[in-house]
């Protein structure tokens, strides 16, 4: 590995675009500014990889106590660690000065950056190394990791200069504890999201339901409920744009106006109506949420649904052994005002059907190729695993998916609601062993 200190870059020449250093300057000044700490780091390092070119950008925070350094973004659960001096962002943080490493070869933090294997460290060249320091203390690193081959210009490595260190006075104003207290909240936060979602899926005769979320960092825009009510099982899968706490609080806002609508005896399209209404004039312009919201009658065996701009979304037909996609049949949540909701759809349920409502993360999943898991592949499993019972089908997808992707980490939320109308002679077996209310067959498992 070749290792540059920054004496031997060089200062910047006349030739310095003061114009792109100014705005690059003042966006990322405009994004720190406000935010906790958490997103100031998640900020920094995204405006970072933006300005400079750079395909990942990473940010560590430093224990001022012992040296260790723990990896904020991108966001990995558990977190990777680094001991005082180890890997390049650890040689950084010791020395205090700016390293530039022209082949990252298997350095270990940038193995923990991108959860790449040993036969893709090629497509990581030069990893510019930067201290966050206030004063003479180190507060974290920047990392920005560029393709093999990538030149260096003294632009580029004074504008990451300048960000760094806007990055290091943010950190610092945010308080002297701020950056060792921001995993206590972020499992709040997580902890809050969680706390949204049910508790147990709602025993249903005749019927099998799991739910399953894995948000793609702590927090994800993704949610499902599923609510017994007097006028049926409503059912909802949300995503909205993006992923991280900012689209997790659209998702919970929608969730609980819909369930306050509810319990005041409102239809599912007036629900619908109202909150995306509301909706629409609370969320920024480009910001919105896609969604699939229903009721299931057990008696009639019928959901009668709105699919707001979610999709794909799977009807697997039992009697003829084939899938079925659901089209969306209006514009996602918050997009615009509605004076009149769109009729709602409705679809049987046969016995041995399966309605699978998962959102895209799952079929948008990546393999090393760049391909994605995609709806074929999600059909075929659902398909060989019809007879399952839905928790155990709902794990088998998530194993196909990881499988595919082969140790490329999941860059979107991933959520599941499987609903089966059981055959009759299933059905009467489960009704004999039930005596009591249906265990919880939900998991928040937190990726």
């Amino acid at each position: 590995m070749g290792n540059v200190s920054v004496d031997s870059i060089g200062q910047a020449g006349e030739d310095i675009t003061r114009k792109n250093l100014l705005e690059a300057l003042l966006a990322t000044t405009r994004a720190l500014g406000g935010t906790e700490t958490g997103s100031a780091a998640a900020e920094l390092a995204e405006a970072a990889r933006l300005h400079t070119g750079a395909h990942t950008a990473a940010l560590w925070r430093r224990d001022t106590q012992n040296g260790e350094l723990t990896l904020l973004v991108p966001a990995r659960d558990p977190p990777p660690r680094l001991a005082a001096g180890a890997g390049l962002a650890g040689r950084c943080a010791e020395g205090g000065h700016m390293l530039l490493e022209v082949d990252a070869g298997t350095a270990v933090d940038i193995m923990a950056v991108t959860t790449i294997g040993p036969d893709r460290v090629g497509h990581t060249g030069a990893v510019l190394s930067l201290p966050l320091v206030a004063g003479d203390i180190v507060l974290g690193i920047l990392q920005l990791l560029y393709e093999s081959g990538r030149g260096f210009d003294p632009n580029t490595v004074l504008l990451a200069q300048v960000l760094a260190a806007e990055g290091a006075l943010a950190l610092r104003d945010a308080g002297p504890g701020a950056a060792n207290t921001l995993h206590s909240e972020v499992e709040v936060a997580r902890a809050i999201q969680r706390s949204t979602l049910p508790t147990q899926m709602p025993a249903v005769p005749g019927y099998d339901l799991y739910g399953h979320f894995q948000p793609a960092t702590y927090a994800g825009g993704d949610m499902f409920d599923a609510v017994k009510l007097p006028t049926g099982v409503f059912l909802l899968l949300g995503d909205a744009t993006g992923h991280g706490f900012g689209p997790a609080l659209s998702a919970m806002e929608m969730q609980g106006m819909l369930r306050v609508a509810f319990r005041l005896g409102a239809s599912l399209d007036d629900a619908y109506r109202h909150v995306n209404n509301q909706l629409a004039e609370d969320l920024p312009a480009d910001r919105f949420i896609t969604a699939f919201m229903a009721y299931l009658d057990a008696e009639t065996h019928s959901v009668r649904y709105h699919c707001a701009g979610q999709g794909p979304l799977l009807l697997y037909r039992a009697g003829d052994d084939r899938c079925e996609w659901i089209e969306p049949t209006t514009f996602p949540v918050g997009v615009m005002d509605l004076v009149e909701v769109p009729q709602a759809a409705t679809l049987q349920m046969g016995e041995g059907d399966i309605l699978a409502l998962i959102s895209d993360g799952l079929y948008e999943r990546t393999n090393a190729a760049d391909a994605e898991f995609g709806p074929g592949r999600v059909a075929e499993a659902i398909r060989r695993g019809q007879h399952l019972p839905m928790a155990e089908l709902c794990q088998r997808l998530l194993v196909a998916a990881d499988t595919f992707a082969a140790g490329i980490a999941a860059a979107d939320d991933v959520t599941l609601i499987l609903v089966r109308r059981l055959p009759a002679t299933d059905a009467r077996i489960a009704t004999a062993k039930s005596s009591g209310p249906q265990e919880s067959k939900q998991h928040a498992r937190d990726g």
